[in-house]
C-alpha cells in the first residue's frame, strides 16, 4: 500500500499509520496501522512531532460498508461454528473427519483476513458459555490467522495454521465430559485424562494423507511450552514448529478472555499482564511480541466497563504499557497509569 509524509496539521481523524511514530527520544509512541483519533493527534502536537508517515488510501470506509463487513464477520464465524459442530460430533461417533469441509472453513476463514478491526471486535463479544467446544476452535483460528498475518507468513501458510487452529481440539471430543466440564480443579488423574487430547486428536488425523504433516504436527504441539513444561513430550523452543508456537498463544488467550460456564473470562489487559510476566517464560518471545503489539492496537475505539459502573471508550493504548490504557469518558480522559479504576469488561 502506497504511503506519503504527511503533516500532523493535516491528518484526519480515521489516518492509518503506515510507519512507528517515535519520539525524538526515539521511544515508540504510536505503532504502525493505528488508525488515528483526536486523542493520539493531540499527543502527536503535545509531542512536538510535526510529520508522520501515512497511507495514501486511507480515506474513511463509509459505514454502508463497515457494516456489510460486521455481516461477513457474523455470518462466515456463524457458518464455521455450526459446521466444526457438525464435524466433530461425526468424528466422535466413530466416523473419519471431513476433511474437505475443513479446508473449506479454513478459506471461509481467510475471507475475513483484511478486516482485522471488526474481527478482533467480534471475537471480544462472544459469549456462548454453552456452545464453547466449538466456538473455542473457531476462535483459536480466527486468531491464528492475525497473528500469522502479523507475522508475514505466506497465504499458504496462513490457512495451514487456521486449519491446525480449527482442529487443534479435536482430541477432546473423546474425553469424557464430566472431565470436560468440570467446575473446579481437576484431580491429578483427571488431568492426566484432559492431557491425553492431543495425542487423541493427532491420532485420528495421523493417517489421513490429504492432512499437511505440519498440521498434524501443530494439533499434536499446541501445548507444548518454549521451557520444556508442556505436554506431551516436553519439547523446547526450537523443536516446536512455528505453527503450534502460534496456536499454542491464541489458544490461552481466547481460552482467558471467553466466559465459561464456570467461570467469567478476563479482559484483554489482564491477559496481557499474565502474557507480559509469566508468558515470556513459556510462550516464543518473537510470536508473543508481535501478538500483543498489534492485537493491543486494535483495541482502540472498544468500550469498557469500569468498576464504578462507568462506562468509558479505549481511545490509545501505550506501545510500552500495552496493559493500561487510555480511556475517555464524555470529556474526560482516564490514564489508567495514574488510576486506581479497574476495567472490569469490554465490548
Amino acid at each position: 500500500m502506497d504511503s506519503i509524509r504527511m503533516q500532523v496539521s493535516q491528518c484526519k481523524v480515521g489516518t492509518i499509520l503506515a510507519e512507528d511514530v517515535k519520539t525524538y527520544h526515539r521511544i515508540t509512541l504510536v505503532v504502525k496501522d493505528s488508525v488515528l483519533n483526536q486523542y493520539i493527534l493531540d499527543r502527536l502536537v503535545d509531542y512536538g512531532l510535526t510529520h508522520v508517515w501515512v497511507y495514501t488510501s486511507d480515506a474513511l470506509v463509509p459505514k454502508e460498508e463497515t457494516n456489510r463487513e460486521k455481516e461477513l464477520i457474523q455470518t462466515s464465524y456463524a457458518e464455521a461454528a455450526q459446521v466444526l459442530k457438525q464435524v466433530l460430533r461425526e468424528l466422535s461417533l466413530g466416523k473419519k473427519l471431513n476433511y474437505t469441509q475443513i479446508t473449506q472453513l479454513s478459506k471461509l476463514v481467510l475471507g475475513n483476513i483484511t478486516n482485522r478491526v471488526n474481527v478482533i471486535k467480534y471475537l471480544n463479544n462472544i459469549k456462548d458459555k454453552d456452545e464453547y467446544t466449538y466456538t473455542h476452535c473457531v476462535n483459536v483460528a480466527f486468531y491464528a490467522m492475525l497473528i500469522a498475518k502479523w507475522l508475514n507468513l505466506s497465504n499458504g501458510e496462513i490457512e495451514e495454521v487456521i486449519q491446525v487452529g480449527l482442529l487443534h481440539d479435536i482430541g477432546k471430543v473423546f474425553v469424557p465430559d464430566e472431565i470436560l466440564n468440570k467446575q473446579g480443579k481437576l484431580s491429578e488423574e483427571e488431568f492426566d485424562v484432559m492431557k491425553n487430547h492431543v495425542l487423541l486428536g493427532y491420532y485420528s488425523i495421523k493417517e489421513l494423507m490429504d492432512i499437511s504433516p505440519l498440521i498434524k504436527e501443530g494439533v499434536l504441539s499446541h501445548h507444548e511450552r518454549s521451557d520444556g513444561s508442556g505436554y506431551p513430550y516436553g519439547l523446547r523452543e526450537n523443536e516446536i514448529h512455528l505453527f503450534a508456537k502460534i496456536i499454542a498463544i491464541a489458544d490461552v488467550y481466547d481460552a482467558m478472555t471467553q466466559d465459561r460456564v464456570y467461570k467469567k473470562g478476563v479482559n484483554p489487559f489482564e491477559a496481557f499482564e499474565m502474557f507480559q510476566t509469566l508468558g515470556m517464560g513459556i510462550f516464543d518471545i518473537e510470536v508473543l511480541t508481535v501478538f500483543l503489539k498489534n492485537l493491543a492496537m486494535n483495541l482502540t475505539g472498544l468500550n469498557v466497563i469500569l468498576e464504578n459502573g462507568e462506562r468509558a471508550e479505549i481511545v490509545y493504548v501505550p506501545p510500552y504499557e500495552i496493559t493500561k490504557p487510555v480511556l475517555r469518558t464524555g470529556t474526560t480522559f482516564i490514564d489508567m497509569t495514574q488510576s486506581k479504576t479497574k476495567i472490569l469488561s469490554i465490548f
